[in-house]
């Protein structure tokens, strides 16, 4: 029945009882006429009853004769549907009767408005009087059968009824058919509605006419096309807003995993003060438990928990900046000496959002390694990495700040001492690069042991010392200088069951007798030096002015003349040796070796070792990089099959800040790869200035070239330097391979040196080769490339790439 409570249904069900009052109305109106006609005729047919009986019985009665009188109450009560008659004479005294007994009561009269009254009456009593010409004779009261007044009203009710049923259904018949028909389109619309409302697709309705129900049909198209595209927009916004809380969901994963990942102590606070997230490493950190730092808890409660254990942080000073908020960066030192760094930021409120205060973001590091390696940075930028003594960088410029002391103040006195050791280089040859270590780091520390606070003491290279004097005259010099001869000479080694004893030669100039620049106290020193060498060797000399007149110092002098001129008549010549893998040997790249053309001697070349330590002494070794630098790209770029050539650059070049952009520009102006440059740093040469080495090989990594580190392990310190160093190729030193397959020992410190490359991600290369055992030993232990006269032999010629090596 739940169509009733549709609008069609109500409809339908209002006009249908519409229609039922007004039939019932009409129904009601037509028995109240009927009923009046009913009484009309009764009573019209009394009247005509009454008139007959009296002009029947009248006369009889006024003759008294009696017995007429029965036989005409017998004939009317026979013949007119008359229930009874009785006769009364004037003295109410019964004289006749019809169908009565007279032994019974007579009925009272009757009222002819209780005819339809609905009281059920079967007969109406009446009682008339019987009169002629005015004169009354007597009383007649009979009873009219109603028979045919009930039979008459029956009849008409049913066919009244009869009526208005038959009109009630045909009129709700053609009324719900009409109801139906003018209101399908509402149905249509209904129907629809229930549609869209189950989630069903949109479709058109047709248009109806136009009337109030086709203008709702074309209103109700364009609201369910507008909602068919809002709901189209509101799926593809929920498409969409899955496929963000996916990826938000994703990136929340991220997020946590890198937050829990970091190195970095991440704790955030609420504008409230409270607790929001901390991660793994903020605990750590301060050593929390994880239930030591829930969501929720207010800033100062941990800050309590916190400074409430004194190992966490015992001082109360540091205490009292903990979680301070005043933009600065804090240190927080442990009672572990562990080092933390304490910063926040203030996190801005989303878009639209607004909040009473901040939140913030405090952010915890441990920089205790950092600092620690700091310290040790800046000790190695001024310090020798072997000795600990002050590097000739530190040294320079504490010439140069005399220099400028001198120049404000003319009383400013000083003095430096040069010297080397005398046979060193036979030490190395015959024992080693570790005999010689330990040799440099002895005269080290003893000659250390001489000096006062305020002197410098530095090594300047391989066995060159100086010591800077401030405020020393000459006697003091000389004093300080034979001191440290002394304590040279004194000192005993033993190598291999050899007892050694080595001597110095040692130099004085002062300041500013002497010379007034840095560089000319320098080559004063170093005339000195040479001249106590000269003179024997063991000793110490003053500058004097004709010490520099002397054959041997003309000739150590005139080494800058030589290299001027062999820079510029192009005396310089680049030879090649082949650099090959280990296994089956393939060209991996050459090596540039320089050689001079002596030109005192046509055809023969003075080798490297003859000039680049004058070159070095003097500065020249800056343009004979350059040079070096030039030709091997300019090789490059003629011999495009050529894979790659490693060019060795000298210490003294990572001072020249110029360098890189120089390098940088020759690969640009001739069109080379940078990736087929690789640049060869010696070890100690890098060790000595680690900052301008590290940014040297920064630009070359950066701009695609590659970095090798020549003479690996001469130090004592080489593994623990080479993770500051970023090289690509670890060359393994000679001394290490020379004897690899006999000495076992070799062999131990190759496999260190191959297995901290690999772990570090870089090449090793093996120089030195000189035999097949050696090679292939190399490839057993691991070794990338190996370089040595079994392979090839340095040459002017450009080998072939693709040829195999020409052995020796």
């Amino acid at each position: 029945m739940g169509w009733l409570h549709t609008l069609r249904g109500k409809l339908i069900v209002s006009t249908i009882l519409v229609e039922a009052v007004i039939i019932g109305a009409v129904l009601w109106n037509g028995l109240r006429l009927t009923e009046a006609h009913l009484l009309e005729q009764f009573d019209l047919r009394r009247k005509e009853t009454t008139l007959l009986l009296d002009a029947a019985l009248a006369p009889a009665m006024a003759q008294r004769d009696y017995a007429a009188v029965s036989d005409i109450l017998q004939a009317t009560q026979a013949i007119n549907s008359i229930d009874y008659l009785v006769m009364f004479d004037n003295d109410g005294q019964i004289i006749a009767t019809a169908n009565w007994d007279r032994r019974r009561p007579l009925p009272a009269t009757d009222n002819p408005a209780r005819l339809l009254d609905g009281n059920g009456l079967q007969n109406f009593d009446l009682r008339i009087p019987m009169s002629i010409g005015g004169r009354q004779f007597g009383e007649l009261q009979y009873g009219l059968d109603l028979g045919f007044l009930r039979q008459a009203r029956d009849e008409l009710q049913r066919q009244t009824m009869l009526i208005a049923v038959s009109g009630l259904l045909l009129s709700a018949l053609v009324l719900a058919s009409i109801g139906l028909w003018l209101t399908r389109h509402l149905n249509r619309l209904t129907q629809a509605s229930r549609r869209l409302a189950r989630g069903a697709t949109f479709q058109t309705l047709p248009d109806s006419a136009d009337d109030d129900v086709g203008a709702l049909t074309r209103a109700f198209n364009q609201m369910g096309g507008a909602l068919a595209a809002r709901v189209g927009e509101l799926l593809a916004s929920e498409r969409e807003q899955r496929q963000l809380a996916a990826t938000l969901s994703a990136e929340q994963a991220r997020l946590h995993a890198l937050l829990s990942s970091m190195r970095l102590g991440l704790l955030f606070v609420s504008p409230e003060g409270r607790v929001v997230y901390a991660n793994p490493a903020f605990r750590q950190l301060w050593r929390l438990e994880e239930d030591d730092t829930p969501a929720g808890m207010t800033l100062g409660d941990l800050v309590q928990r916190i400074a409430s254990d004194p190992q966490r942080l015992p001082d109360p000073y540091q205490r009292e900046h903990l979680f301070l908020d005043d933009g600065l960066q804090w240190e927080l030192r442990q009672s572990d000496e562990r080092l933390l760094t304490q910063t926040s930021v203030a996190v801005p409120a989303a878009s639209g959002q607004t909040e009473e205060g901040e939140s913030r973001l405090w952010i915890f590091e441990d920089i205790t390694h950092e600092r620690q390696t700091a310290d040790r940075l800046l000790f190695m930028a001024e310090r020798d990495p072997l000795t600990g003594l002050y590097n000739r960088s530190r040294f320079e410029g504490e010439l140069q700040r005399l220099a400028v002391q001198l120049e404000r103040d003319a009383s400013v006195r000083a003095a430096l001492l040069y010297f080397d050791l005398d046979e060193f280089k036979t030490v190395n040859d015959s024992f080693g690069h570790r005999a010689g270590d330990a040799v440099l780091l002895r005269i080290a520390g003893e000659v250390g042991q001489l000096l006062r606070g305020n002197e410098m003491f530095a090594r300047l290279g391989g066995d060159e010392f100086a010591v800077v004097a401030p405020g020393a005259d000459l006697a003091a010099a000389q004093t300080l200088a034979q001191r440290i001869i002394s304590a040279v000479a004194a000192l005993g080694f033993e190598f291999e069951g050899t007892k050694v004893r080595l001597t110095s030669s040692l130099g004085i100039a002062l300041l500013p007798e002497h010379a007034r620049r840095p560089e000319e106290w320098v080559a004063r020193a170093d005339i000195a030096m040479y001249a106590a060498k000269h003179a024997g060797k063991n000793g110490w000399r003053v500058f004097r002015e004709e010490l520099g007149q002397s054959a041997y110092m003309l000739a150590q002098l005139s080494w800058a003349e030589r290299i001027q001129a062999a820079l510029e008549q192009d005396l310089f010549e680049l030879h090649f040796q082949g650099i090959y893998t280990t296994g089956t040997p393939v060209l991996s790249h050459l090596e540039v070796l320089l050689r001079m053309k002596d030109p005192e001697h046509p055809g023969q070349y003075l080798m490297p070792g003859e000039f680049i330590p004058a070159a070095e002494r003097n500065g020249r070794i800056l343009d004979i990089d350059r040079w070096v630098l030039a030709a091997g790209i300019r090789t490059l770029a003629r011999r495009t099959d050529l894979p790659g050539l490693a060019i060795n650059i000298s210490g003294r070049s990572f001072d020249d800040p110029g360098l890189p952009d120089y390098i940088t520009g020759l690969l640009e102006t001739h069109r080379v790869a940078p990736q087929r440059l690789l640049v060869e740093l010696t070890e100690t040469a890098a060790l000595s200035n680690m900052a301008d080495t590290q940014r040297f090989i920064s630009h070359i990594r950066s701009m695609g070239g590659s970095v090798c580190l020549d003479d690996f392990g001469v130090g004592f310190s080489s593994f623990a330097y080479l993770k500051h160093l970023d090289a690509d190729v670890i060359k393994i030193d000679g001394m290490f391979i020379r004897n690899l397959v006999q000495s076992r020992e070799d062999q131990v410190f190759v496999r260190a040196i191959i297995e901290v490359a690999r772990g570090l991600g870089k090449k090793t290369v093996a120089e030195f080769v000189e035999d097949r055992a050696t090679y292939l030993l190399l490839g057993e232990l691991g070794v990338d490339l190996a370089q040595g006269y079994h392979l090839s032999r340095p040459r002017p010629e450009l080998p072939d790439p693709a040829a195999p090596p020409a052995a020796a």
